[in-house]
């Protein structure tokens, strides 16, 4: 079990020692570098990814060219993208931000064992729609608030399910944190010296540390 990651480790208790060893057999381990791709939207699902270690983004690609991160992937994460379990094409793009260790499973193996053994199909089932849940959330926020409340739903996501420290230390360049609130890297830029000015962030090259965790909620909530 030592590909998958611990924190969904859970949804492959219910397959037998027999199973695991079916769905392990033709197991990749690879390592991508920050900046490369590993997976791509519109591409097949020939398999799932185990991301043992190192952090990863998620993002849904725009032809015009504006993208949107919808998630941080950190180490011990289940990757499917989308469509693994559906109508097998990748919905996400998903890109190494720092060094990352992955483990590629085969879909095929993943299906069969899907058929057969209920009680997994289920713990995957609700494991893609908590994420799916999880996505929307982030969606109905870049839509229905203006850009304070974006700036502050990503500060507060990446201090408390990311990091989980304060100060961090942040692998994401303004470009990128722009694209997880739905905005110009100018607007974010404008929008984050906003909030140091107000004394409610302090931001020093990639640390940033959250000073009032009150303030920043309430601009989270009012949008």
């Amino acid at each position: 079990m030592k590909c998958f990651p611990e924190s969904e480790a859970v949804i492959f208790q219910s397959l037998s020692t027999d199973e695991l060893e079916y769905l392990m057999q033709c197991k990749q381990h690879i390592i991508f570098n920050p900046g490369e791709t590993i997976i791509k939207q519109k591409t097949s699902t020939t398999h799932f990814v185990c991301l043992k270690q190192g952090m990863a983004k998620m993002v849904a690609e725009s032809s015009r060219g504006k993208n949107i991160i919808l998630k941080i992937l950190p180490g011990h994460s289940l990757i499917t993208a989308g469509g693994v379990v559906s109508d097998d094409i990748r919905h996400f793009t998903v890109t190494a931000i720092t060094r990352v260790e992955c483990c590629f499973i085969d879909s095929e193996r993943l299906h069969k064992l899907l058929e057969r053994n209920s009680k997994f199909a289920y713990e995957l089932l609700k494991y893609n729609n908590s994420q799916n849940i999880q996505m929307l959330e982030s969606l109905v926020g870049l839509t229905q608030k203006y850009m304070p409340g974006r700036v502050a739903d990503t500060l507060l996501y990446l201090k408390n399910k990311i990091y989980q420290t304060n100060p961090f230390e942040c692998n994401l360049n303004k470009q990128e944190l722009a694209e997880m609130s739905g905005m110009t890297k100018e607007s974010f830029i404008r929008s984050l010296k906003e909030l140091e000015l107000s004394g409610i962030v302090r931001h020093n090259r990639r640390e940033i540390e959250i000073l009032n965790e009150e303030d920043l909620v309430m601009i989270s909530k009012n949008g």
